[in-house]
C-alpha cells in the first residue's frame, strides 16, 4: 500500500521532531499495510531554494539511515511543494520531484484563487514535463467559491486526498464522490508527529469497506500503486 504524503523526516518542517518518533511514525506505518511511504516534507519558494532544501532533506535523511534496521515501509523523498507566483518559471523546482518520478506534490493557497493560478500549474507541468499532484484537496473545498472549486477537477492534475478526508463529516462526502467518480488518484496520511496527527491510513480503510467493501479498499490501494508506478522515471 503507498502512502504519497506524509512530514516523517526528523525536523524538517512541522512534523517528526526526532529520528525516535519519525521511526515510530514508520513502523506505525507498516503495522498498517503501508509498504511505501513518501516523505514531503513541506518547501517554501519564497523562504528558501530548492538547492537548500535538499541539503536539508539529505541532512534529516543520513540521521534516520541508521536506525532503518527493522521492518519498515519503503521510503521515497519528496516534497510538499506550496504554490506561489511564478513557480512555473523555476528552473529548479523539477528537482522536488518526487524521487524517481515525474510526480510533483504541490500545495495549493488558503485563499480564493483564480484561472491565473490554474494556467501557471498548467504551464509549470508542460513547461518540465511533470505531472502534478494536487494535495489534499477536500481541504480547500470551504475555502473557494462553488464554480472555482468545481474548476479544480476540469484541470489535467492528479488529486490527492487525506486519510482523515473519510473520517471528518466535513469532507467524507467529498471524498467518497470522488472515488465515485474516479477523481482520487492517491490517498496519503499526511501524518506529522505521534499524536494528534499519526499515520492514519486504517481509518480511511474501515470508512471505505464500511461504504464499499474489502474487495474495493483493496482495488483502490493497488490502481493507487500501479499509478506511482507508472510514473517512475525509465533511466
Amino acid at each position: 500500500m503507498l502512502d504519497l504524503h506524509s512530514h516523517f523526516l526528523p525536523k524538517m518542517d512541522d512534523g517528526s521532531k526526532s529520528t525516535e518518533m519519525s521511526m515510530e511514525m514508520l513502523r506505525s506505518s507498516r503495522k498498517q499495510g503501508v509498504t511505501t511511504i513518501v516523505s514531503t516534507s513541506h518547501f517554501y519558494g519564497t523562504e528558501e531554494s530548492p538547492e537548500r532544501f535538499l541539503r536539508r532533506r539529505q541532512h534529516a535523511v543520513n540521521k534516520l539511515l541508521p536506525l532503518l534496521i527493522d521492518d519498515h515501509p519503503e521510503i521515497y523523498l519528496g516534497a510538499e511543494v506550496f504554490y506561489y507566483p511564478g513557480i512555473s518559471h523555476s528552473e529548479s523546482i523539477p528537482q522536488l520531484v518526487i524521487q524517481g518520478t515525474d510526480l510533483l506534490l504541490i500545495e495549493m493557497p488558503f485563499v480564493t484563487w483564480s484561472d491565473r493560478i490554474f494556467d501557471e500549474l498548467i504551464s509549470l507541468q508542460y513547461n518540465y514535463d511533470l505531472h502534478i499532484v494536487l494535495a489534499h484537496v477536500e481541504r480547500y473545498q470551504s475555502i473557494q467559491k462553488r464554480d472555482m472549486f468545481a474548476q479544480l477537477f476540469d484541470q489535467p492534475f492528479f488529486f490527492q486526498c487525506n486519510a482523515e478526508a473519510f473520517t471528518s463529516w466535513r469532507s467524507r462526502k467529498l471524498a467518497l464522490k470522488m472515488i465515485d467518480n474516479d477523481l482520487l488518484h492517491f490517498i496519503g496520511t499526511d501524518c506529522h508527529n505521534t499524536e494528534k496527527r499519526p499515520p492514519n491510513m486504517d481509518e480511511a480503510r474501515k470508512v471505505i469497506e464500511k461504504k464499499y467493501s474489502p474487495s474495493e479498499w483493496k482495488r483502490l490501494t493497488r490502481e493507487f500503486e500501479d499509478r506511482f508506478n507508472h510514473h517512475k522515471v525509465k533511466i
